[in-house]
């Protein structure tokens, strides 16, 4: 083939694709069953008249047929038994089944012997573009409609900038932001009969979360106490050892409130200074000793504070000092200690 000739051979198949595809979509007609069992020229014409209104006409055997669920209409067209007369059924909007909706019958005194079969669909016809009528508009309006607009782009929203927090005032509850470690060591005086002693209070205490705490305690006298009856005196002092659970009640910048429960081991020490005829020793007794306590904190630093404490417990089983096998006084029925001195904490918060 000439080159030139394929060229332009090519370029008119173009053309004509461009063109055809450039056609506006035509909707698919209205589909409608048809049922005859004999071929007449009166089924002939009924057929023709309704391929006439633009609807697609699918045969069929029966009704209900396989195509049903894609027809909007049927026609069936009965020849025997007389009267000859066609079945027209719709689709229901509620079941969704094609439903007998009317029959149209020709006129028996329009038949002679000699007459056609053609003619007797003249009335039938009139009557059959009547019920197709309604269901041809809507078609046509159906294919009139305007496409739907594509739906809008999407377009992407910027998400806000997120709100920094307001700043918390000045006195207003925060979580603590020292470590986890805790030791303290402090001046501890006890409130007992007898002159005024003077322990060193040694606390060590693990924090489980923002609450709670787990620790232990230490008590030591450097200073005893003086316990007097008559000529008679003894020194006499305790130790504490023993394990206490802690809770933070309240914190802010500046301060901190706590308390703590604890079980110790007392261990009473007395030493007796006797006149004659008595002589001089000294005593150690053990007793248990469950105590309560708070504790108020000043921060120095983020990980330094300054503590005043008070806390208050008794001793079980009952402690006594005698002179002379003579009961003089109890000892930590109840015991109170008041404590000063400063705390670091350490670790991650």
């Amino acid at each position: 083939m000439n080159p030139q000739l394929a060229r332009r051979v090519l370029s008119i198949c173009s053309i004509l694709t461009v063109f055809a595809l450039s056609q506006p979509v035509r909707a698919e007609s209205v589909r409608v069953l048809f049922v005859a069992h004999e071929q007449t020229p009166f089924s002939a014409r009924i057929r023709a008249e309704i391929e006439s209104m633009d609807f697609q006409v699918v045969l069929a055997d029966t009704l209900p047929a396989d195509d049903g669920a894609l027809a909007s209409a049927a026609a069936r067209v009965i020849e025997s038994p007389p009267p000859r007369r066609v079945e027209l059924w719709l689709r229901s909007e509620s079941t969704g089944q094609l439903a007998l909706n009317r029959v149209l019958e020709a006129e028996q005194g329009e038949y002679g012997a000699s007459a056609p079969d053609a003619t007797a669909a003249v009335r039938v016809s009139e009557q059959l573009r009547a019920f197709f009528q309604p269901l041809r508009e809507h078609a046509a309006a159906i294919e009139l409609m305007p496409p739907r607009p594509p739906p809008p782009p999407l377009t992407a929203r910027v998400a806000p900038r997120p709100v920094a927090p307001a700043p918390a005032p000045a006195g207003a509850v925060s979580p603590p932001d020292e470590g986890r470690i805790f030791q303290e060591l402090a001046a501890a005086v006890p409130l007992e009969p007898g002159s005024l002693g003077l322990d060193v209070l040694l606390r060590a205490r693990y924090r489980f979360g923002a609450t709670y705490g787990l620790g232990i305690k230490l008590v030591l006298p450097i200073v005893s106490s003086t316990v007097t009856s008559g000529s008679n005196s003894a020194e006499v002092s305790s130790s504490l050892f023993g394990v206490e659970v802690s809770a933070l009640l309240m914190t802010t910048r500046l301060a901190t409130l706590g308390a703590h429960a604890g079980l110790s081991l007392l261990l009473l020490s007395a030493s007796g200074n006797a006149q004659p005829p008595y002589t001089n020793r000294v005593d150690h007794q053990l007793s248990a000793f469950p105590s309560l306590g708070s504790e108020l904190g000043f921060r120095v630093t983020q990980h330094l504070r300054l503590c005043l404490g008070a806390e208050l417990g008794l001793s079980v089983p009952e402690l006594e000092v005698a002179f002379a096998g003579q009961r003089v006084t109890s000892w930590a029925r109840p015991l109170a200690l008041l404590s000063a001195g400063v705390a670091a904490a350490w670790g991650n918060p």
